[in-house]
């Protein structure tokens, strides 16, 4: 359940990170053109301020900002596996919206605006002015030609997957495209994953694709050629038909070899000079690659032409020179770098905060972050589909003392699947009451008045096996023998298939579109759902929530969607997360009260820098 190093990426990096650069393009003139109107009408832009109210100097170019990371960043390309630092993808690429405080991500960004003109069909208007780190344009035909690239199997991306949902995708104009789906998509924009990449690159990755492919079969052509030499000079010796036979077959070998040679020596001749997007990622955001020793460190320099500072008339943006994410996976041994100064800033895991919160070197941040714990139910077999047994464990858990004493008191205690703050979130509910007698009380109705013993499925992390020992002893105290099995991830997931538990301690981590955990955990079709229990009711509201493309309506939904869950006790909701930053005092520009209220509006527009230009 350790989250938090994702989120401080995403923070101090500055994940989505988009706007427009001057420009005059079909005949309007760049001075009238304001990249920023559709979002001031549609959002109160409180992030939009970069005077003493965001900070209370000027900011200062220079010097090389340090950070850390528990794994290498993997591959670079972020639709290839794996990805094992997302905050370091974040560093090279941006997306087309952002989410604001209550993580509604309808955010423009790097488009103009959409509209809905049917229930299943979208235009989209990008921004113009945007440019890749090797110069190309951003626009209509590069996003067109990046979900093409995704949708093509060949190139073997994860992210194909949404491709389903897309009837078709046309390019208008140059700065205007039209989604046309199968179906409603609520979700929409925010609902596709596609972080932005040079069709230049892609088109490289193309040519190395099939480069590489051409050898393999070149390779394989000349084992065929030699094998066949080697039945021709044995039959050589038996003349007649065999040495015949044989000898056709080597011509035959020896035409298709040359063939494929021929080609992978015209393809090799092309990768002169192409870099793989797995080793090499060309974006639009405010870094670009430097260097990289794999499983060792990753240093990107400023991108100078980052055209969002230029659009609000800071063309300084970024003000560091560079970064470099250093691999350090143990929290004990990164902690010791911050205070000895050799990096600029880590996330805190809980038992760090009360360790450094008055460190008069470091600042420290905390705020709510958008991750629920959790515990999942098997409702398909055992005692668990009694709603009576399901209220006995939901109100046998104290989750104020698990808060107290495994979240050091960094968390909020939870209602329902969505964060407190989160749009889609029902005010009206209340968290489970801790009440054991009344545990005791439900388990005799339902037969089980001595007591029963249920199976448990849990993650071998640290912070995950301290949770399950407390939640464990809580059952205890009503009756109930908790059996927990650990196990690490790929374990864990051949367990949850085959529903080999009874209860599972679980994390719903960075929760913004509601649809996706809704369905990941309630819909047959979910990632996790594996016929663990059957409320039709539930799923078709999360249907209902999927297609429903207004705002307001889908709201509503949702709200409906978390009465059903609490109502039926789907499962047990212990606390929504808060996390925390430290920074060296050298670091300067994180205003945390403006970060809770937008985001990612904020961490994308308000990049740090260092006080005096430098590192201390």
């Amino acid at each position: 359940m350790e989250k938090i190093p994702g989120v401080l990426k995403k923070i101090s990096v500055f994940l989505i990170i988009f706007c427009f650069f001057s420009i005059t393009t079909s005949g309007i003139a760049a001075e009238n053109y304001d990249p920023w109107d559709w979002t001031r009408k549609n959002l109160t832009p409180t992030w939009m301020e970069w005077g003493e109210k965001y900070w209370p100097t000027k900011p200062v170019r220079g010097g090389i900002y340090r950070t850390a990371s528990a794994a290498y960043i993997g591959l670079m390309n972020p639709n290839h596996w794996p990805v094992n630092d997302w905050g370091a993808i974040g560093l090279f690429y941006e997306g087309i919206t952002a989410y604001d405080g209550n993580y509604r991500q309808t955010v423009t960004w790097m488009m103009e605006s959409f509209e809905f003109i049917k229930p299943t069909v979208v235009i989209m208007k990008l921004k113009r002015g945007i440019k890749f780190h090797d110069g190309t344009d951003f626009n209509a035909h590069t996003l067109k030609y990046l979900f093409d690239w995704i949708g093509d199997k060949k190139n073997g991306c994860w992210t194909r997957g949404q491709q389903k949902r897309i009837k078709s995708l046309e390019v208008v104009d140059e700065f205007t495209l039209r989604w046309t789906t199968y179906q409603p998509w609520g979700s929409f924009p925010q609902g596709f994953f596609a972080f932005q990449i040079s069709q230049k690159a892609l088109e490289g990755d193309v040519v190395l694709r099939e480069a590489g492919a051409s050898e393999r079969k070149m390779v394989s052509a000349a084992k065929k050629m030699e094998k066949a030499e080697k039945k021709y000079r044995k039959a050589v010796k038996k003349g007649g038909k065999a040495e015949k036979n044989a000898a056709a077959k080597l011509k035959k070998a020896k035409k298709v070899y040359t063939k494929l040679e021929k080609k992978a020596k015209k393809l090799k001749a092309k990768t002169r000079g192409l870099k793989s997007t797995d080793v090499y990622p060309v974006g639009t955001a405010a870094f670009m690659f430097d260097s990289a020793s794999p499983g060792n460190y990753l240093q990107v320099k400023r991108n100078p032409n980052w055209w969002f500072g230029k659009s609000i008339g800071h063309p300084e943006m970024p003000y560091f020179d560079g970064i470099r994410v250093t691999v350090i996976p143990e929290p004990t041994i990164r902690l010791a770098n911050l205070r000895a100064g050799k990096i600029d800033t880590i996330a805190l895991s809980k038992e760090q905060y009360p360790l450094v919160r008055r460190d008069s070197s470091i600042n420290v941040h905390t705020f709510p972050n958008n991750v629920t714990a959790v515990l999942l139910f098997n409702q398909a077999t055992g005692p668990l589909k009694d709603i009576r047994v399901r209220k006995a464990v939901s109100h046998a858990i104290d989750r104020k003392a698990i808060i107290a004493g495994t979240q050091f008191g960094m968390a909020r205690v939870a209602s329902c699947l969505y964060p407190d703050d989160h749009w889609a979130h029902n005010p009206k509910l209340k968290p489970v009451e801790y009440d054991p007698e009344l545990s005791k009380r439900l388990l005799a109705e339902a037969g089980f008045k001595n007591g029963l013993t249920l199976r448990g499925l849990n993650y071998n992390y640290s912070g995950s096996i301290t949770l399950g020992t407390v939640i464990k002893n809580m059952l205890a105290k009503v009756g109930i023998e908790w059996k927990v099995n650990v196990f690490d991830p790929v374990a864990t997931g051949v367990r949850y298939r085959n529903l080999e538990y009874d209860i599972a301690v679980s994390a719903m981590p960075y929760i913004q579109d509601p649809d996706a955990h809704a369905s990941y955990i309630y819909h047959p079709d979910g990632g996790i759902h594996f016929d663990r229990n059957n409320n039709t009711k539930l799923i078709s509201m999360i249907e209902a929530g999927r297609y429903e493309t207004n705002l307001e309506k889908r709201r509503d939904i949702y709200f409906n969607i978390e009465e059903e869950m609490y109502n039926q006790y789907m499962d047990v909701w212990l606390y929504y997360d808060i996390a925390a930053l430290a920074y060296r005092k050298s670091v300067q520009g994180w205003n945390n009260k403006m970060f809770v209220e937008n985001r990612t509006l904020y961490t994308s527009s308000h990049p740090l820098w260092f006080k005096d230009g430098k590192r201390e």
